[in-house]
């Protein structure tokens, strides 16, 4: 199986009801999950010229990460149908 790794970003909604979606969704999701990861907060971009500044929210910011495990990256895109939330989806490449 292959690593994939989902960054959550856009606008993060606190109601109760995007929670209880989103529980819904993780626990359809709980076999495939490799790291649950953990919310990003207090980002920086750092150039490769050495130039840091703040990541603020007009730049669209991670919001959190998780990786999991699929076959495919189109496996990986199907288990977001569920998902409240936006993600980025990118594959975690062996070394």
């Amino acid at each position: 199986m292959k690593k994939f790794v989902f960054l959550a970003h856009g606008e993060m909604d606190r109601t109760p009801e995007f929670q209880q979606a989103h529980r819904k969704w993780w626990s359809s999701i709980e076999g495939h999950v490799v790291d649950s990861g953990n919310p990003l907060f207090n980002g920086r971009n750092v150039t490769k010229g050495g130039t840091v500044s703040e990541i603020t929210a007009d730049m669209d910011p991670s919001l959190g990460y998780s990786i999991v495990q699929a076959n495919s990256m189109d496996e990986a895109v199907a288990l977001l149908s569920d998902c409240p939330m936006d993600m980025r989806v990118y594959e975690a490449m062996s070394m």
